[in-house]
């Protein structure tokens, strides 16, 4: 696929004038133009194509840049998903509540893989290295032991002082 590069947009382009074009076309007007996304990669580059009605633009983003992003999006997914009305402005990131996990292996790399659910619908996949596994798995479980100690000390001061 072929992917024009930024030049090859017109600058004086607009979502009202693709709405307003659509508009002509179609005997039921919709409120808004369909949209839709993808990342890319083009000519060794990463690129977010977003598509707005008969318009395609291709944006050049850095890896850094797609980080931002998807831990962005994940955000905004989670955020609707807890019912939270947070402060207007932009979403950078948020905590990811974890509501299923499964474990497994890619055989070919030798690797552990962790698939997380997270609130909202996304699922994401970490890959380890055995080694890394093993560490962090203990330290999940020393760190739930801690906080499973704390509960119960919190909890049974609480019951003793009622």
């Amino acid at each position: 696929m072929q992917i024009p590069s930024e030049q090859d947009q017109s600058e004086s382009w607009s979502p009202e004038a693709d709405v307003q074009a659509e508009a002509s076309l179609d005997p039921a007007p919709r409120r808004t133009p369909p949209v839709s996304y993808a990342v890319e990669v083009a000519e060794g580059a990463l690129r977010l194509r977003i598509q707005v009605g008969s318009k395609s633009i291709p944006i050049a983003i850095t890896p850094e840049q797609a980080g931002e992003l998807g831990t962005a999006l994940v955000g905004a997914c989670v955020l609707h998903a807890e019912g939270r009305a947070p402060e207007p402005g932009q979403i950078l990131r948020s905590d990811l509540p974890v509501i299923g996990w499964r474990t497994g292996v890619i055989r070919e790399h030798a690797l552990a893989v962790l698939l997380l659910d997270i609130l909202g619908g996304p699922e994401i996949a970490l890959q380890f290295q055995p080694a890394v596994a093993i560490s962090c798995g203990r330290s999940l479980l020393e760190t739930g032991k801690t906080l499973q100690t704390s509960t119960l000390q919190t909890s049974s001061l609480q019951t003793s002082t009622r």
